[in-house]
């Protein structure tokens, strides 16, 4: 199909035929695929004698119009968001809903799974949702990700001014690859370390006491989902005992283990050392490795993954929240101005890259419109903005900042009016 996304004004080319259309590649899985075509009727124009009243054609045989228009064909005339529109966010490849509505309304029936790899602005899942179709939406961006849940959460909110009926959003935002340590610490012990296992290469395994599974015949131990925690010298020693009431210590001779953990104490780092010292003068000796989650040689299970079309080195990465820090003064009446600027990024060489407002902060966040992905004349992210209250009294707001690196941090204030 061609979009011809039309525009008031907007540039024209003296030397060569002006763009402006996108082509749109229809493909199917196989011979048969969904197609509604009375879904995404166009109404007739006011001029059309068709539409008044049918026509007759030479064999006398007449055609009514049908009540809601014409079939589509495969030149699309559906506009550009208007930069003053209540829908344009400002993400830089954000498409109308039109066009997404008449995608989805053509290929899929309510209740049926829309999938969109290249989030972005988040108009398919936001379309998708607004429409009654299940979907899965993607994005490598976090930007992008925030601003897809956020526009979700806003449909929902719609919902729910428009009916007397509350409405629970029905999605989840699942990372892979980037994990905020904060979540991971709230994660029950066994689903963890599982987790931890996993990812390390190894399998989980509840047969012996003392460890928690086996990468190769190496016995395995994962420490606690508190990030704050430090694996100590008498954890260290109770899982050398552990490997020593192995099989395959007492018969193999396996002298070896891994401990997986956030951090070890320096008694715990002694108490491996000695143990490996052990291994010149007694056959007791067991050579522990110390392997903190988030260090590099964690990855390399994951690493080895690679392929020469899909880099998995820098996957399976820890991070930390921004710390918010915001801000606010009185301009004038009912305005104030917002400033983030002493936000703390505490991933290593991380940087702000998009701050989101809500400035009717209730049970869950949902950005004041326009202020979802607000942009400095220099294209970054604005960390100052300036909002004026519809009315006095005291009001709740929030603040979400995302880095560069995967992070998102959320602050929650109350500002007197």
């Amino acid at each position: 199909m061609n979009w011809f996304g039309t525009t008031p004004g907007g540039g024209r080319s003296k030397r060569y035929f002006s763009n402006k259309h996108d082509n749109l590649l229809w493909y199917a899985a196989g011979a048969a695929w969904t197609f509604n075509i009375d879904a995404v009727r166009i109404p007739y124009k006011e001029t059309s004698g068709f539409a008044k009243g049918g026509i007759v054609s030479a064999a006398g045989k007449k055609y009514e119009p049908h009540p809601d228009g014409t079939p589509a064909d495969d030149v699309w005339d559906i506009p550009i968001i208007n930069p003053l529109s209540h829908e344009r966010i400002g993400y830089p490849t954000q498409k109308p809903e039109l066009l997404l509505a008449r995608i989805i309304e053509a290929a899929s029936h309510p209740g049926e799974v829309v999938a969109d790899f290249f989030a972005g602005g988040g108009t398919t899942a936001a379309v998708a949702q607004r429409l009654g179709r299940k979907w899965i939406s993607c994005d490598q961006s976090r930007v992008a990700v925030a601003i897809t849940a956020d526009r979700i959460a806003n449909v929902v909110e719609q919902r729910e001014l428009e009916s007397t009926v509350r409405v629970v959003p029905d999605f989840t935002v699942e990372h892979w690859g980037i994990y905020e340590a904060a979540c991971l610490a709230e994660t029950p012990e066994g689903q963890f370390r599982d987790f931890v296992l996993r990812a390390y290469g190894a399998v989980p395994q509840v047969a012996e006491d003392g460890f928690h599974g086996h990468k190769a015949a190496v016995p395995v131990w994962v420490g606690e989902p508190n990030q704050m925690s430090q694996v100590t010298a008498k954890q260290v020693e109770d899982f050398a005992n552990a490997v020593r009431k192995t099989v395959r210590y007492q018969q193999d001779n396996l002298r070896d283990g891994v401990m997986l953990a956030w951090a070890f104490r320096p008694d715990a780092v002694e108490a491996a050392e000695k143990l490996r010292a052990f291994e010149q003068t007694d056959l007791n000796f067991i050579r522990l490795d110390l392997l903190r989650i988030d260090e590099p040689r964690f990855r390399e299970h994951i690493a080895s993954l690679s392929t020469d079309r899909a880099d998995y080195g820098t996957f399976l990465t820890f991070v930390q929240p921004p710390h918010v820090e915001v801000g606010h003064k009185r301009v004038t009446g009912r305005a104030f101005k917002f400033d983030v600027s002493e936000t703390a990024v505490l991933n290593v060489g991380a940087k702000i890259i998009n701050v989101q407002w809500d400035f009717d902060y209730g049970e869950r966040f949902s950005s004041t419109q326009g202020y979802s992905f607000v942009r400095t004349n220099k294209k970054g992210p604005a960390l100052v903005v300036d909002y004026a209250f519809p009315r006095g009294g005291k009001h709740r707001i929030a603040c979400k900042v995302q880095d560069d690196a995967g992070g998102e941090g959320l602050w929650v204030g109350e500002v007197e009016v």
